[in-house]
Order: C-alpha cells, then structure tokens, then sequence
C-alpha cells in the first residue's frame, strides 16, 4: 500500500511539473456517473500546444492534467479510487466559441477495486469524446463529456468504467 501512494504522489507532482511548463488557460471541474458509479475530477488544461486553422472552423492540441476521485455504488465495500491522469486532447472549433473534443490519455489508479468491480491494474488509459461552450464575453465555459476507462486488456478481467460528465470550466 505505501509503494502505491508513493506512485501515486510521484505522478501527481509530474502532472502537475507538466501543467505548470504548458501554461494552463482552463481550470474545468467534472462531475460525471453511470450505473451507480460517480467521478469527479478537477482538471488543468494548457493553452494549445498546437493549432491549425481551416477555411471555417479551427484545430487545437491541448494537455489535461486532472486528478479524480471516483466511487462505486454506494454501500459497496472500498468503494473509492484516486486517480491522476495526463491526456492530449484535440479541440475541433466548428464555430467560434463551441467545439468538438477527443483525447486518449494515461491514468493511474490509487487501486485496483472500485466498489466490486475488479479493474485488474491502477494503469487505465483513458478515452473521452465531448462538446464544449464558451459564453461570449465571458470566462466561463459549459461542456458534456464521455470518459470511458479502461486498461486496453493488459490484464484480464478488463470491465472498463464508463461516465457521462457535466463540465464546468474557468478560461485565465
């Protein structure tokens, strides 16, 4: 257990080392469920690391660092996990201030149970697909996300967790 929380605080103070080199522009809280399973995560984006324009809409790349917190069911056994994470995302601007976003990104897990559920290995990648809107004149920014985590069957069983987020964002 100690070698796991050693882990868990060496790759929450490189994300963090990493968040803070890319310059954060977003600081978005997530809160999001799915049978019975509840997450929420605050996460730190950077200003694009990347961006190419189109004859009508925009392409950037962005990094997210988040920490989470996710829950089984309630009444379940250690029914909690930690988790840290950095994910490349990819915003599709189709219109000035709403956008399209995917991102594939690395997670580490305080566990390896969350409620019943056996995930087999604290590493899951993480899979997101989502749309977001800045208000005009406005730092804020409203979003719904679709996070799917799963370890890619490094290990078997490989349940994956499944959460459809609510995303409130601040633009600096």
């Amino acid at each position: 257990m100690k070698r796991k929380s050693i882990t868990t605080s060496l790759v929450a103070a490189s994300l963090l080392a990493c968040a803070s080199i890319a310059h954060a522009t977003d600081l978005s809280l997530l809160w999001g469920a799915d049978k019975g399973y509840h997450n929420s995560t605050l996460a730190l984006e950077s200003a694009p690391l990347w961006s190419h324009a189109l004859a009508n809409s925009r392409l950037d790349l962005t990094a997210e660092a988040s920490l989470g917190y996710a829950q089984g069911p309630s009444g379940t056994p250690g029914a909690s996990l930690w988790h840290v994470g950095l994910t490349p995302f990819l915003h599709w601007w189709f219109a000035p201030d709403t956008a399209m976003e995917f991102g594939i990104g690395a997670n580490v897990f305080s566990g390896t149970y969350i409620g019943s559920k056996r995930i087999s290995t604290a590493y899951q990648f993480g899979d997101s697909l989502g749309v977001m809107h800045r208000f005009a004149q406005s730092p804020w920014l409203l979003g719904l996300r679709f996070t799917h985590y799963s370890n890619a069957d490094i290990k078997r069983p490989n349940p994956g967790q499944d959460y459809f987020q609510l995303r409130l964002g601040y633009t600096f």
